[in-house]
């Protein structure tokens, strides 16, 4: 049988679970009494009085959390930062379980709050990492051919064999495509693989070759074959997973949810809502603070050079379109002119000759954009995100560049992927637009670390200009 080790693996997986609990939960007592300040009236309770006794109590509510948070469930196609971040919210879930059942409970000997801040640290610490090491073990073990699954792809067209491509190139997954099923004609062969069909027999190829799951995975104009597929594999075993025939680049951040019992998948889905929103923010409050405090005396340096140098403003206001379409006025050290618009908004070339002399060492240093400081703690902007452009010229690009008014569905940046990736100034519109929704897929707080670094390290002493 093609499962048979899969009910033992789930066992063994809870069985190792409500070890890592136990030793979260014995280890928290140790830490708690060992190196945590005591009350010297109430001294330090018996392990086996109150700790012991509890801890099957606490095992039982963690795994029934885990299990109705779909904890349990198969995560081969999933990265390791949506299980730890699953994890994680899970555990906290638990945590604040067994504080209610313990109240809940007739007894006078409730937990202590300190005893339950610590369990919250480092009952999660070891639960997370536990799950952590079992998962990059069994990735580990699925590369070196242990631990597989297979499958069938139904459709033989582009996006089937885009699918599997990707497993191809992801053998952590364990899933290994055995066939394909088709209505060609003549059985024979495709990318090394067999093809069966017709599709009419799904349920007896199945049956006569058994596969652990089935894609569906057929080209748009076959879509209403779909229902007659699924329903032939009423009656199989196997797990059947629907792969839609959909342009990448319109599916930004897909995701699913339900509305009544019905699937809906969004495909432009911001990653700022919710707790993102709220940390992203955090972090360009922060770091943004503290940026502008480290570069006030450089700034009033470069006012002072701007106004003793040239005539007109320091500043350069100009209004720029950043999240969700809003507009908003950016401001910039001025490194023209004050007639330098004077025909229109104008693009910025490489020796620009409407540049001051001051603007040129400001631009090739980036030095000009630390006034965005100001837009970044107004909410305007954010640290790193997509650069923001003029109404004038997005009214152009986005009838002419595909896919360009995605770039609104994240905050506009002072730096950006893009820019660490020397697409700087006058240089590809597409190019910039690639980088910008690559960056928005796959944001995280890390990302944008890597990029403020990268930025300081390279991008300031670039030869291009913004």
């Amino acid at each position: 049988m093609l499962k048979q080790h899969g009910h033992l693996m789930l066992i063994g997986l809870v069985i190792a679970d409500a070890l890592a609990i136990s030793t979260g939960w014995l280890l928290s007592y140790w830490i708690r009494f060992q190196y945590l300040p005591i009350d010297p009236t109430k001294g330090v309770p018996e392990l086996w009085d109150k700790f012991l006794p509890m801890l099957p109590v606490v095992v039982a509510a963690h795994l029934v959390v885990f299990y109705r948070l779909r904890l349990y469930r198969p995560r081969r196609s999933e990265g390791l930062f949506r299980e730890t971040r699953d994890v994680l919210k899970a555990f906290c879930v638990a945590v604040v379980v067994v504080v209610l059942i313990d109240y809940a409970l007739p007894h006078s000997n409730k937990i202590s709050r300190w005893f339950v801040a610590t369990y919250a640290v480092v009952g999660t610490t070891c639960f997370t990492l536990f799950r952590f090491i079992v998962r990059v073990i069994l990735r580990q073990l699925r590369r070196q051919g242990m631990n597989r699954r297979y499958a069938a792809i139904v459709g033989s067209g582009r996006i089937a064999q885009r699918l599997l491509h990707a497993l191809r190139r992801n053998p952590w997954t364990g899933i290994e495509v055995a066939y394909f099923v088709d209505d060609r004609t003549e059985p024979g062969a495709l990318l090394g693989l067999p093809v069966y069909g017709p599709m009419c027999d799904l349920y007896a190829i199945v049956e006569r070759n058994p596969v652990d799951a089935v894609f569906i995975a057929l080209p748009a104009a076959q879509s209403d074959r779909t229902l007659e597929l699924l329903d032939a594999l009423q009656t199989s075993l196997a797990d059947v997973r629907l792969v839609p025939d959909m342009n990448p680049s319109y599916a930004m951040r897909p995701d699913v949810s339900q509305l009544d019992g019905v699937p809906i998948l969004s495909l432009r889905q911001t990653p700022l809502y919710g707790r993102n929103a709220i940390a992203k923010r955090t972090f360009d409050l922060a770091v943004g603070s503290l940026c502008l405090l480290v570069a006030l005396p450089a700034m009033a340096m470069i006012a002072l050079v701007i106004k003793l140098t040239s005539p007109g403003p320091v500043l350069y206001r100009q209004r720029r379109m950043g999240f969700d379409g809003g507009e908003f006025t950016m401001l910039k050290f001025r490194t023209m002119r004050t007639d330098a618009e004077v025909a229109g908004p104008g693009w910025t070339t490489a020796d620009d000759p409407r540049r001051t002399r001051i603007g040129v060492f400001l631009r090739r240093t980036s030095l000009d954009e630390l006034p965005n400081l100001f837009n970044v703690l107004r909410g305007e902007m954010s640290l790193v995100g997509p650069r923001p452009e003029r109404p004038e010229f997005i009214a152009e690009f986005k009838h002419e560049i595909p896919n360009y008014m995605l770039r609104h569905k994240m905050k506009a940046g002072m730096t950006g992927y893009a820019q660490i990736k020397g697409l700087r100034g006058d240089t590809s519109i597409k190019k910039r637009i690639q980088h910008d929704v690559h960056y928005i897929r796959n944001w995280s707080l890390g990302l944008d670390v890597r990029i403020l670094a990268q930025t300081v390290a390279g991008v300031w002493f670039s030869k291009h200009e913004t």
